[in-house]
Order: structure tokens, then C-alpha cells, then sequence
């Protein structure tokens, strides 16, 4: 007699859990798993692309891909509610909209954005975490061009234009890049009352000693000098201790005025899972896995990702999308043995290199031990994420999109 199909439920559809479906869908049938989806969200965000919204170079459905799409042909379950708690003891996952029982559970609910408790952070700052906040900036940055134009106070006009960027990782650091070639290849054209060069300044804002800290630091200073020469102004070694109304104050007293002010400072892991009773946490709150993915060796908790605390060369595995996305056909792969009673297979880390993207024609790579940059960089840039997206659709749409962006002026308005 056949057993009954082991229960898995997956919390999150970011890049871990919809990669780990998608790999998943190939390796077990109907017969022997009834897999239950559980997002906020009935879509799934490309969040590396997200700054290309808030600049104009993309519409929102070229970064948002339907979580449906892949349950459905699975056949499978999806649920779009909130996670309440989860009872690992019972084996449930309580949401706003009742509770999911599992055999195995997968916890990929991804990060938050980590405003280090800093005053001021939601209240005056952008972020740049989902597609609301990028849609919100667009509209914040063409708003203060309508503004500006009609402004006769040169003092003024100069704060209305001054983006204050906190944080000089990637976010920062292509949100910066990109806002500037919206400036000199579209604003500039679009409101010709604006003096661009005396009143429009882009200020980039980080505690660390260079740019893009996390990386080679042969990528930082060709970062470094690619921000330059767009006229970006770098302001390192800086800790920001207070965000105001058009203000971000620092640790060393300094103060930076503008009225759009973005935080991309990073992030932290999500409350459910650095609430999580019963297993082991790392310091910052991710749970400690096992080299099969394993949280606290327990056959019934598979995490990656972003929630999943996995040493690598002495130092976990950071918060990065690349890195769920290369670690899910493996998890895929556990979680069948593991509906079948099959021994599991250990994960061994394969660097992919870094990419980082600064503008038109112009990017930085590593690749193995090689970094380069200039419009090389930028073809393989293109290509990886253009490969990456899920969709035939949005692929189209994104190949379209950045030639019409790289060959005409972007469509931007302060629409709602």
C-alpha cells in the first residue's frame, strides 16, 4: 500500500523558496508531496533590479513574477497570508487566515531591512527593500524636479535636489549610479530650467572606509572611481546616528540636508525566524544549520538563504540573493530524500564571483580571481540577470525595456 505524500509546507517566496520549488517540481510527483506556498505576497520580487524602478529604467511588473505561476503547474497550494508563529512541537504554521500542518517545513522567509535602531528611519527615509518603496522614490524624485523648477531660491531649489543615499553597499551604490544617468540623460532634457551641475547633488553615505565593503576591494575602488566621475560624492568612515524631517545627522556632529533621503543600510534577519524557540541561533539571529540544511540537525527544519547561518571559509555565507539561488537546487534535492527516508547530501559553496552595475554601457566584475570593468562587465551583467529572471515575459519585458532606456529617455512621471 502507498504512504500517504509527505506534507511540506515553504514559508516565503524570495529567491530561496521559488527556486527551491522550481527544482523541486522536477525531482518528486504529486504522489509523494503535498506542498503548501506561504507569502504576503502573491508575487515574487527581484529585488537586485528594484533601484531600476525607482529610477525609471523599468516598469514594476518587469521585476515582479506571479508565485501562482509555478504552483499551478506543480499543481500544488499557495497561501497569501501572514505568518502568525510556528509551532515546531506540532508541527504547524499558524497564519492570519488559519493553520498549515507539515511533515517538513522549509523556512525561506528572507531578510528585513536592518535600521540598526537608528531614530528616524521610517519616519524620513526611503527604503529600498520592496516594489512600494521603489515606487515611492520615483515619485519622490520626479516631485522634487516639478519642484525645483518652480523654485526661484537657489538655496532652495539646491536642497530640493540633494539625494542623501544612506549606505554604500550595492543598493547604494547602483541606486546612486543609475539616479545620475536619470539625471544627465533624462531630467536634463525634461526640465531645462534646472542646472544640473550647480544644483543637483547625489550624496552617498557609509561607516565604512570604502565603498562596496563586502566585496574585492579591486571592485570597491573601480566602483570608486566610476562614482566620481558621475559626480557623486562619497562621505565614508560616517556613522549616521539620526534620520530627520530633510536631514541625517552623523556620530562626528556633521549634518546632510536634502529632501529625499534613502536608506539602503542593509539587512537583518526576519523576526520569524530570530524568534524561532527550540533551535539554535547565530548572533544575529539565523539559524544554524547543518551542511544539509538542516536547523538544529532536525529532519523536519530545512532553512538557506537568508535565514540560514552556513560557515563558509571561516565566515557564514552572506545575506545575498545569489546565494539562496545557488544553494537551492541542492536544498530541492534534500528535501526529496527526505520525503523518501533517503540519506541527505551535504552543500559545497561554489563562489560565483560579484557583479555590480554603475551605469549606462558601465559595470564591475569578479570573476574567479579577475575583476574588470567598463562595458564587458556590463554585457555579462546584463546577460546574468536577464538569464536569471523567471518568466519568458519578463524577460522580453526587460530586454525591452533596457533598450528603449538605453536608446530613448526613460518614461518617468509622479504618477501614483
Amino acid at each position: 500500500m502507498r504512504a500517504p505524500p509527505k506534507r511540506v509546507v515553504v514559508v516565503g517566496g524570495g529567491f530561496a523558496g521559488l527556486h527551491l520549488i522550481r527544482h523541486l517540481d522536477r525531482l518528486v510527483d504529486r504522489t509523494e508531496v503535498e506542498l503548501t506556498l506561504i507569502d504576503r505576497n502573491n508575487y515574487h520580487l527581484f529585488t537586485p533590479l528594484l533601484y531600476q524602478v525607482a529610477t525609471g529604467e523599468l516598469p514594476p511588473h518587469a521585476v515582479a513574477y506571479p508565485l501562482r505561476m509555478p504552483i499551478a503547474r506543480a499543481r500544488w497550494q499557495f497561501a497569501r497570508t501572514e505568518v502568525a508563529s510556528i509551532d515546531l512541537d506540532g508541527h504547524l504554521v499558524r497564519t492570519a487566515d488559519g493553520e498549515f500542518p507539515y511533515d517538513h517545513l522549509v523556512l525561506v522567509p528572507g531578510s528585513v531591512t536592518n535600521d540598526y535602531g537608528i531614530p528616524g528611519v521610517w519616519e524620513h527615509a526611503v527604503g529600498m527593500k520592496w516594489l512600494g518603496d521603489a515606487q515611492q522614490l520615483r515619485r519622490r524624485i520626479i516631485g522634487a524636479f516639478e519642484r525645483a523648477a518652480l523654485e526661484g531660491d537657489p538655496a532652495r531649489r539646491g536642497e530640493l535636489l540633494r539625494f542623501v543615499i544612506v549606505g554604500a553597499g550595492p543598493v547604494g551604490v547602483e541606486l546612486a549610479s543609475s539616479l545620475r544617468d536619470l539625471m544627465d540623460h533624462t531630467l536634463r532634457q525634461l526640465f531645462p530650467s534646472v542646472d544640473l551641475r550647480r544644483h543637483a547633488e547625489i550624496v552617498l553615505i557609509d561607516g565604512a572606509d570604502r565603498v562596496l565593503s563586502q566585496m574585492d576591494e579591486r571592485l570597491s575602488r573601480l566602483a570608486a572611481r566610476r562614482l566620481e566621475r558621475q559626480r557623486v560624492r562619497v562621505v565614508l568612515r560616517t556613522l549616521v546616528s539620526e534620520i530627520g524631517d530633510g536631514e541625517v545627522r552623523a556620530k562626528d556632529g556633521s549634518m546632510f540636508r536634502g529632501a529625499t533621503i534613502v536608506w539602503a543600510g542593509g539587512v537583518r534577519t526576519n523576526p520569524i525566524v530570530s524568534g524561532l524557540e527550540g533551535v539554535p541561533h547565530a548572533k544575529d539571529g539565523r539559524l544554524v544549520v547543518d551542511e544539509c540544511f538542516r536547523a538544529g540537525g532536525r529532519d523536519d527544519l530545512i532553512t538557506f538563504g537568508d535565514a540560514a547561518f552556513f560557515p563558509h571559509d571561516g565566515r557564514p555565507l552572506p545575506q545575498l540573493a545569489q546565494v539562496a539561488v545557488v544553494q537551492a537546487p541542492q536544498a530541492a534535492r534534500n528535501v526529496a530524500h527526505l520525503v523518501r527516508g533517503e540519506p541527505l547530501e551535504p552543500y559545497r559553496h561554489r563562489e560565483r564571483g560579484d557583479l555590480i552595475a554603475l551605469g549606462r554601457t558601465n559595470a564591475g566584475a569578479r570573476i574567479g580571481g579577475a575583476v574588470f570593468g567598463g562595458f564587458p562587465a556590463w554585457s555579462v551583467w546584463r546577460i546574468y540577470y536577464l538569464m536569471q529572471l523567471l518568466g519568458v515575459r519578463n524577460r522580453a519585458t526587460l530586454l525591452v525595456e533596457w533598450l528603449l532606456s538605453y536608446f530613448v529617455t526613460r518614461m518617468v512621471a509622479d504618477t501614483p
